[in-house]
């Protein structure tokens, strides 16, 4: 059982995450995940440990849903997410779909035009009826019309882009390197300058990150490339194998599809990296992640892979 996908914008069953929402009142909402046994990037431990990002995914799965049936946002809205933030005080671990994990949401519209629509979600997260963390989004809801002025602007604002630019030779990282365990789970490819980052590889043909049609670089594409980066880098600095503990991110400019993006993370102290996604001159994305021990499968992956050139 589960949402209809039209109701947070998928194209697969498979792809939605989330089971039942039910209104508690005063904008305030108890959502039920349909989490997968193992998913391409949201895998689930032996020992029922998650990886963190599914928060991030199904809190926006939420905030689309919730906007809809609640907010009377239409359906041909497009939605333009501005932050994510999430924080775990304990591991995510679930007895096996979801079924005992609850995302008690409050959605509000931020005041101002009636034709407009920009809201914001605040979740506690709750596990077994223990609270195991929260996280919070914004995003606006934009009419055909309004979006496609939007997106033309920054488009319009993006560098000049020469094909000769693209670095097609750029090798992709090992799965275990990045904390997966298939070639098409990897987001991350070498520069050759261990001081440049990495490049985003961004398939539009992926199932899951581009389970429907974009005309940018998703959100949760950056978000994944993020966690990769992360891991990546802890190795190099012999931090060892490491998961997202919280993650503070804002976006600030669509991504163009076919032009190069680059990935990279430096350590503010031993345990937070800053985050930045760029493309040309323009900075898309950044973030600031903590990171803590990671469970296994994830930990026996990173430590399999070692330290990796950057």
């Amino acid at each position: 059982m589960h949402v209809p996908r039209a109701l947070v914008h998928k194209s697969a069953d498979r792809e939605v995450l989330l089971s039942t929402v039910r209104p508690l009142g005063d904008d305030r909402f108890a959502v039920v995940p349909r989490w997968p046994q193992d998913h391409l990037l949201h895998h689930r431990a032996g020992d029922g440990t998650r990886d963190s990002l599914v928060v991030v995914e199904t809190m926006r799965q939420a905030g689309i849903c919730l906007s809809h049936r609640f907010h009377d946002v239409p359906a041909d809205h497009a939605f333009v997410l501005h932050g994510f933030d999430f924080r775990l005080d304990a591991p995510l671990r679930d007895s096996g779909d979801g079924a005992d994990v609850l995302f008690d949401v409050v959605l509000r519209r931020v005041p101002g035009s009636p034709r407009r629509f920009r809201l914001t979600a605040e979740a506690d997260l709750v596990v077994g009826g223990r609270t195991v963390g929260h996280a919070s989004m914004r995003w606006d809801a934009l009419p055909p019309a309004q979006y496609a002025l939007v997106r033309s602007r920054s488009a319009a604002a993006a560098a000049p882009f020469d094909v000769t630019d693209l670095t097609a030779e750029a090798r992709a990282l090992p799965p275990a390197a990045v904390g997966r365990d298939r070639d098409d789970a990897v987001l991350l490819a070498n520069l050759g300058d261990p001081s440049a980052g990495w490049q985003l590889r961004a398939d539009t043909g992926h199932p899951a990150l581009f389970d429907h049609g974009s005309d940018h670089v998703p959100g949760m594409v950056i978000v994944e490339g993020f966690r990769q980066a992360v891991l990546v880098r802890a190795a190099v600095g012999g931090a060892g194998a490491l998961s997202i503990d919280s993650l503070q991110t804002s976006f600030l400019a669509f991504g163009e599809l076919g032009q190069p993006v680059t990935i990279t993370a430096k350590p503010e102290n031993a345990h937070t990296y800053l985050l930045a996604a760029r493309q040309g001159t323009r900075t898309l994305a950044t973030a600031l992640a903590s990171v803590g021990a990671a469970a296994a499968p994830f930990g026996d992956l990173l430590a399999r892979a070692g330290a990796v050139a950057c």
